[in-house]
């Protein structure tokens, strides 16, 4: 044991890190400053960091409504093409044709002005089928929704907000209200809960008021298919659902091309676009660091060149090159372990605040509390280490004369 303490040299780590304490809290204001420093660039990688992943996750989950498995086919117009979209569409000859399609709708869209007991409102009379309701996941707050046997009757199932609006405060709008569109009265035999709108699809539900498509043609001489929405029974299939519902459309008479859209392909780019915005969020915030690791760098040669009495007086007594460097690094550490707590805190009580404020939910970034932190340390101990290196290197002699 004795032979071990007697091979032992320089202070213990407790001893050089109550002694770097000290030095700090001797140099008042100027330690502050710096620690400030690399609290505020760890908080800036941690806060946007954080707020860029909320962000990318609430762009994403917008799309996540259509499912992994949802095909959505539209009909643009293209530079010489003077073709129509299609008038109509056989929903059991496709299926039978594309039997790995399990569900499909076309959506005719009309825009109109609809009154009803001295209620007025403007709605989207959308012409589909059957399967909208399996494809959008929508849900019947009352009544029930179109079905295969309502091709040729005047029936309307109405989106939430179209209710609310025609309904009086102590008369809401209720199953079996006829609604006057466009000179044809349509009874009402379903009202669909609210549900968020996405960007895929080319409706609203909550601002829709849905009809079967052959009804169209009483509101519109020659309606046309704007967008067909499908769901396929495996999302293992959804490539191959793709192209050959494209190639089934492209069979249809005097129609425009169709392009297909496949929902998963668009979330698998929004993911990594996100994470191209996540590195450049996290790019600014370790330029504030290293700004905050200059400070540091600043104090520590500061500090280097007010105490060379003490470090000569320190090595004239034994203490070694490496014993002053330990010294200074430990500084260097204390000061950006304890900035990086600070920043830690700061940074997710900002970007908390700031994902609260803007309505979303918050979720934890991963890696961004440790990423945030190692990397306050690691820019800590490279710039307090040109400082600790120039202490280390001193002459005891030169350094007793420099008073």
């Amino acid at each position: 044991m004795a032979e071990q303490q007697a091979g032992r040299h320089g202070p213990f780590l407790l001893q050089t890190l109550i002694e770097s304490l000290d030095s700090l809290r001797l140099l008042g204001r100027r330690s502050l400053l710096a620690l400030l420093g690399i609290a505020v660039g760890c908080a800036a990688v941690i806060a946007l960091l954080n707020i860029g992943h909320n962000a990318a996750n609430e762009s994403i989950r917008t799309f996540k409504g259509l499912g992994t498995n949802t095909l959505v086919a539209i009909f643009p117009h293209s530079p010489g093409d003077d073709r129509p979209g299609p008038t109509q569409l056989d929903v059991q000859a496709l299926r039978t044709t594309l039997p790995m399609i399990e569900h499909i709708a076309p959506l005719i869209l009309h825009s109109t002005h609809i009154q009803h007991r001295g209620q007025t409102t403007n709605a989207i009379v959308a012409g589909t089928g059957s399967g909208l309701v399996n494809v959008l996941e929508l849900q019947l707050e009352h009544g029930r929704f179109l079905s295969d046997f309502d091709r040729h009757a005047t029936y309307a199932v109405v989106g939430a907000r179209v209710a609310r609006d025609l309904g009086h405060p102590g008369s809401p709008l209720q199953l079996g209200d006829r609604l006057p569109i466009e000179g044809y009265l349509f009874e009402v035999i379903g009202i669909v809960a609210s549900k968020a709108p996405n960007p895929l699809a080319s409706v609203s539900p909550d601002d829709s008021i849905f009809v079967p498509t052959e009804g169209m043609r009483r509101l519109r001489p020659a309606p046309e298919i704007s967008s067909i929405v499908a769901l396929t029974q495996d999302t293992s299939q959804v490539n191959a659902a793709a192209v050959a519902l494209k190639t089934y459309l492209g069979t249809l008479p005097k129609s425009r091309e169709a392009d297909v859209l496949i929902p998963q392909h668009l979330l698998e780019g929004l993911t990594r676009q996100a994470n191209t915005f996540a590195y450049l969020l996290a790019g600014l915030g370790g330029i504030s660091l290293l700004v905050g690791g200059v400070g540091v760098m600043n104090v520590m040669l500061m500090n280097v060149t007010e105490r060379r009495r003490e470090i000569g007086i320190r090595m004239a007594l034994g203490a070694r090159a490496g014993d002053i460097r330990n010294l200074f690094l430990m500084e260097a550490a204390t000061l950006s372990i304890v900035g990086a707590l600070l920043g830690a805190g700061i940074g997710l009580a900002a970007a908390y605040i700031f994902v609260r404020i803007s309505g979303w939910p918050f979720t934890l970034a991963p890696f961004s509390l440790p990423l945030g932190m190692c990397s306050s340390l690691a820019v800590g101990l490279f710039f307090g280490l040109h400082p600790a290196l120039a202490a280390a290197r001193l002459q005891p002699v030169q350094a007793l004369r420099d008073d």
